[in-house]
């Protein structure tokens, strides 16, 4: 029975990457001619605002006011990308990460898409489901697959969730913030998102704290803590990443797989619930554009904060 889990991880395996590598040698198709801005908007307390209309939203290109041609706040199917970084981990983290994991994508929509990247020093696994620590385990002993450190595998991520089907599109990246000598730098991340409308959540925890395992399904109590106490440098760099998206960094104390499950809920609903605007832009100069996004005739509206996507690169015309 095992053997045969096995052949089967290999095959599935097999079909998944096919599909993946033959995408990194496409082109990353981006809308020339019109762009799109997904807004998320929290009151004073942090919960997400919805009904508001076109009338309420404002976008600057460079400072200048555009024409709104497209808006909506219809709840949106989500491509999700789920990086987790296992090195160093221990065997109850990856038990409880990988549990809450397969909890959350049980219970997506069907019009919602997600493939996992795993890795650790080993390598990589890039697969369509949640794999078993044993999976992961069994499929790394073997032949090296690369990458095996973190910008490395996030920037194959992009790669990857370039090529889902929907437009709301989100990197859920699970990591201590530790790069180890990966072959491509921050700046070439940077670089590869903003060519994408892609919103990067990271979820960071501190190495020097144990982590202990509770069931989802059972509710278990809390048994130990995860602060985040991850490099300066790193932490900073991740949080770059997620407020040039319109993501965010979560650093709460996570306590056990149940506190998982109900953060990846709360950034799919937050993502759903978005509102998207549109417009075409008036310059084709090929270089970047900042975007800023206000609020008008919105009672609080002072105290409100907005996430989003803080510019786009623009196409050079021929």
């Amino acid at each position: 029975m095992k053997l045969s889990k096995t052949i089967n991880l290999s095959v599935l395996l097999l079909i998944f990457c096919s599909f993946v590598f033959s995408q990194d040698e496409t082109p990353i198709r981006v809308e020339t001619n019109f762009v799109n801005i997904n807004v998320s908007v929290f009151d004073k307390k942090g919960k997400f605002v919805e009904g508001l209309s076109k009338e309420n939203f404002e976008v600057f290109d460079n400072g200048v006011k555009q024409k709104l041609e497209y808006f909506s706040s219809e709840n949106a199917p989500v491509s999700f990308g789920i990086i987790y970084d296992m090195h160093p981990t221990t065997e109850e983290r990856t038990k409880a990460v990988l549990e809450s994991l397969r909890e959350f994508t049980k219970g997506l929509p069907e019009q919602d898409d997600f493939f996992t990247l795993v890795f650790n020093k080993r390598g990589t696994l890039l697969l369509g489901f949640v794999p078993t620590a044993e999976q992961i385990r069994v499929n790394l002993q073997g032949k090296f697959r690369e990458p095996n450190a973190l910008y490395d595998a996030i920037y194959k991520a992009t790669k990857v969730i370039a090529g889902t089907r929907n437009h709301k599109r989100v990197l859920l990246v699970i990591t201590d913030s530790a790069d180890h000598n990966s072959e491509h730098r921050f700046n070439d991340i940077e670089k590869q998102l903003k060519k994408l409308d892609v919103q990067v959540y990271t979820i960071l925890w501190d190495e020097a704290e144990k982590w202990r395992y509770a069931d989802v399904s059972s509710g278990g109590e809390s048994r130990s803590r995860v602060s985040s106490d991850a490099s300066g440098l790193s932490r900073a760099a991740l949080e770059e990443l997620a407020l040039r998206t319109g993501g965010m960094l979560r650093s709460p104390t996570v306590q056990n797989a149940n506190e998982l499950y109900r953060i990846y809920g709360q950034i799919a609903f937050e993502t759903r619930q978005q509102y998207t605007l549109g417009f075409y832009p008036s310059a084709f100069d090929g270089s970047w554009h900042n975007l800023k996004i206000g609020l008008r005739s919105v009672s609080g509206s002072r105290k409100m904060a907005l996430t989003y996507r803080q510019g786009y690169q623009s196409p050079q015309k021929n």
